[in-house]
């Protein structure tokens, strides 16, 4: 398998992808951590009720559920986004 992005990379894609410094290097690191600790407990469900915690993130779990589903099913859908090839999904409705 492929290596990802590292912190420093993670970091500067979020902060450039938000048009200001959000993130630091030591946050990213926090939060990765949460998630991990949050999967031992309870899988990506739990990942996710942590994420939106965390991020104060104003989305429906199903469609972010849906999502997180389609990028493990074909991480290329991941990689489109981050690269700037796909566009974030719209609410359906």
């Amino acid at each position: 398998m492929g290596k990802g992005p590292n912190h420093k990379e993670m970091t500067q894609l979020i902060n450039t992808m938000m048009g200001q410094n959000v993130l630091t290097e030591k946050q990213l690191g926090q939060i990765l951590e949460g998630a991990r600790r949050a999967n031992e407990r309870g899988g990506m469900s739990s990942v996710l009720d942590y994420l939106m915690k965390v991020t104060q993130a104003d989305v429906d779990k199903d469609e972010l559920t849906e999502f997180a589903d389609s990028v493990r099913t074909n991480p290329q859908v991941g990689m489109d986004l981050l690269n700037g090839k796909r566009g974030i999904p719209k609410n359906k409705d």
